[in-house]
């Protein structure tokens, strides 16, 4: 029902995708809501790890159609089935998935689709995350009520069942994308939709031979048929897979460093010693976009990088509130802007030697202003 094309823009000289989507009627005005929508999501999410949408519209001759970055690479779903990826690269994979995915539902936005084909992996190692066509947010609907829209292998088995689409059936469908890229298979597998749909909704995930329990019990966990037994967050999920690995050496210390990044895809460089008198301290690259920052008084500080045009003054504590996922806390001395200006060293305390030396010349000041005064004031002078 629609093609992608390959194009470069004449104007920026850069290649990207044009989906373009033939349909009549209806179903032509419906795809280029979803067209809309997509395009609304990516101008609001503006992520990394996200597709960029550049331009929507409708071409009489072609249709409806959506002009995006273009990805040189493929879905993950293909890298699935062309064969298994090794464990550190697919921990990667996954990482970059899972902050698109956090970012969208800090916007109060569901995806709705979370599956291989929606990954894309480029040659560069950077993922992105696609196709918020059906996606949910506060606007009205795009579908009639009870209807669904999805795939079902990747659906929770609330959402089988009629319920609305939440952050926690996100999360199911990418623990399900997890489970087929770390085995290779769907764990409620059948030979047709409504197969697949009962094994879903009346039947346990089917753990491969070969997969240690601890790996299982966390899949179990995240494929839980009630919400409420889930992971409730993505990093919760992730860490909890690649502690049950029992990964060690240099795999698991770049694993670990990948965690590290922010949701810019920057490190975060280790805070450093440096003397008492120093400027604020930030992170190398940012707190992350849709990160919560709140400040309160503490007594201590924790040196780090200096902030050019700034000054000090009493400390702060400033944490990152990360939806519970990414808690993490910078301390440092609070900042003051005096842009345009260098910052400028406290002031030294007056030492009462050079007190005294001022008492004195004050004194001996006014008694000289006193005397001329009297000599010029007097009669015949």
């Amino acid at each position: 029902m629609g093609t992608v094309y390959l194009a470069e823009d004449p104007l920026l000289k850069r290649r990207l995708a044009i989906k373009v989507v033939r349909a009549v009627g209806e179903e032509r005005d419906l795809a280029l809501e979803r067209f809309k929508r997509e395009a609304e999501v990516s101008a609001q999410l503006n992520h990394p790890n996200i597709v960029t949408i550049y331009d929507v519209g409708e071409e009489p001759s072609l249709g409806p159609f959506l002009a995006m970055e273009y990805v040189e690479g493929q879905s993950l779903g293909r890298h699935i089935r062309e064969g298994g990826l090794e464990i550190e690269t697919s921990f990667g994979i996954l990482i970059q998935a899972m902050r698109a995915l956090r970012s969208a539902h800090r916007h109060a936005i569901i995806h709705r689709d979370v599956k291989p084909d929606n990954i894309l992996v480029g040659e560069d190692g950077r993922v992105k995350l696609m196709d918020f066509g059906i996606a949910k947010t506060m606007a009205p609907r795009l579908t009639s009520t009870g209807e669904f829209l999805g795939s079902p292998a990747y659906s929770a088995p609330e959402l089988l069942k009629g319920a609305e689409p939440t952050p926690s059936s996100d999360r199911y469908a990418f623990a399900v994308t997890t489970f087929e890229l770390l085995t290779g298979q769907l764990p409620h597998p059948g030979n047709n939709v409504a197969a697949v749909i009962t094994h879903v909704l009346h039947e346990p995930p089917v753990i491969p031979q070969g997969m240690s329990g601890d790996v299982a019990n966390v899949f179990r966990t995240a494929l839980a048929h009630d919400p409420d037994d889930r992971y409730e967050t993505l990093m919760e999920f992730l860490t909890a897979l690649l502690d049950a690995h029992g990964l060690e050496g240099p795999v698991l210390d770049r694993i670990n460093e990948m965690f590290r990044h922010d949701d810019h895809a920057g490190d975060i460089v280790p805070l450093r010693r440096m003397r008492p008198r120093a400027a604020a301290t930030i992170p190398a690259q940012g707190t992350g976009r849709g990160a919560a920052v709140r400040a309160t008084s503490t007594g201590r500080a924790t040196p780090g990088r200096p902030m050019p045009g700034y000054s000090t003054s009493s400390n702060l504590k400033i944490e990152l509130e990360n939806e519970g996922e990414l808690g993490s806390t910078f301390t440092g001395p609070s900042a003051r802007t005096t842009q345009g200006e260098r910052q400028r060293p406290a002031s030294e305390p007056i030492q009462p030697k050079t007190l005294i030396w001022w008492i004195v010349f004050v004194l001996i000041g006014g008694q000289l202003f006193w005397w001329l005064y009297a000599r010029l004031t007097q009669p015949g002078s």
